[in-house]
Formats: structure tokens, sequence, C-alpha cells
């Protein structure tokens, strides 16, 4: 299982806005349970915004291979 700092470096490479760590001077949140929470948060937002493109291009991917194939069959 991925550590809270681990799930915040991925996030931040993935161009989301990471809330400070508790302590900092602008951190918005006062205790490091509240910060875990916000990140856990947007961790399985980007998860699940990571699953569904992979679904969609998967999904694509199998459309456009479909139409090859009948655009293929039609001129033979």
């Amino acid at each position: 299982m991925l550590s809270t700092e681990h799930k915040a470096n991925i996030l931040r490479k993935a161009g989301y806005a990471v809330p400070s760590v508790p302590g900092s001077a602008d951190s918005f949140y006062q205790t490091p349970q509240c910060w875990g929470k916000a990140i856990e948060t947007l961790y399985v937002s980007y998860a699940a915004n990571r699953a569904a493109k992979s679904l969609r291009d998967a999904e694509e991917a199998r459309m456009l291979a479909m139409l090859q194939s009948r655009s293929a069959r039609a001129c033979a």
C-alpha cells in the first residue's frame, strides 16, 4: 500500500494541486489526519479518472479496429 506522502507525490507529478503538509506556513489543514484524508480523497479521484480514461481508450481502440476490419472487407 502506498503511503500518503507517496500518493501526494504522485498527485503532484500528475499536475494536481496538492495541499501543503500541516505545520507549513501556507497549510490549510491543521492536523495530519485531515491532510491525509484530503490526499486520500484526491488520490481516489485521480485513480478513478485514470481508470475511466483507460476504459475510454480501450473502447476507442476496439471501435477503430472494428471499423478498419469492416472497411477492409468492403473493399475486398
